[in-house]
C-alpha cells in the first residue's frame, strides 16, 4: 500500500514543475491536464491510511486544482493568482512557508 505522504512527497516535485513551467509559458495547458489527471487516476487506486490531510498535502491539492480550473493566462496576468501559484510551488519545494489561503482537499 502506498502512503499518503509518500506519495504526496514523490508527485509535489513533478507538480511544482509543472506548474512553473505553466506559468512561465514553456508547456501548453493540454500537457499540465494529463499530468493532473494521471495524478488524480494514480490517487485514486489506493486508500489513504488517515483521513488527517497535512499542510504540504493541502498545498499540493490548491495548486493542482488551481493549475487545471484557471486559464494560464489568467495565473500569469492576476497578481493575486500568480502569487497564490508561486507560494504554493515554494512551499512544496521547501523553500517558502505554508500559505495560509490553501484549503485543499482530496479528490
Amino acid at each position: 500500500m502506498v502512503d499518503t505522504q509518500r506519495f504526496i512527497n514523490k508527485k509535489a516535485f513533478q507538480l511544482t514543475n509543472y506548474a512553473a513551467a505553466l506559468v512561465d509559458g514553456i508547456i501548453p495547458s493540454t500537457e499540465v491536464d494529463l499530468y493532473c489527471w494521471d495524478t488524480i487516476e494514480e490517487w485514486s487506486q489506493f486508500t489513504p491510511v488517515t483521513l488527517k490531510v497535512s499542510p504540504m498535502e493541502s498545498a499540493f491539492w490548491y495548486l493542482l486544482y488551481q493549475i487545471t480550473f484557471w486559464n494560464p493566462k489568467e495565473i500569469r496576468t492576476c497578481p493575486v493568482l500568480k502569487s497564490e501559484v508561486d507560494s504554493c510551488i515554494d512551499f512544496l519545494r521547501g523553500d517558502g512557508i505554508y500559505p495560509d489561503f490553501c484549503s485543499g482537499i482530496r479528490p
